[in-house]
């Protein structure tokens, strides 16, 4: 799994199958948005992709709310790289 932190730093994909959200823990639901996707990419010799913000757009909008998120960048990165790795689970 690749982390770019710019999209300028991103380079064109052929077949890529995407995704954007904040991703937030990475939970079932989550889940259900990321197993499919990789499934699509691999039927279609794609790669996914998948697009998260930092920091939160409510941090960015309303930076004075109490927002507490369930995980820290580093962690969000690990969830996603661990459910990149697996294969879907029935």
């Amino acid at each position: 799994m690749k982390i770019y932190h710019s999209p300028e730093d991103f380079s064109r994909l052929a077949n890529a199958v995407v995704t954007s959200g904040t991703f937030d823990g990475v939970h079932v639901g989550h889940q259900k948005i990321l197993h499919p996707l990789k499934e699509i990419a691999t039927k279609h010799h794609g790669e996914t992709v998948v697009i998260t913000f930092w920091p939160h757009p409510q941090m960015v909008l309303h930076p004075k709310s109490l927002l507490k998120l369930l995980n820290t960048f580093e962690e969000k990165a690990l969830w996603l790289k661990a459910e990149h790795s697996t294969s879907p689970k029935n």
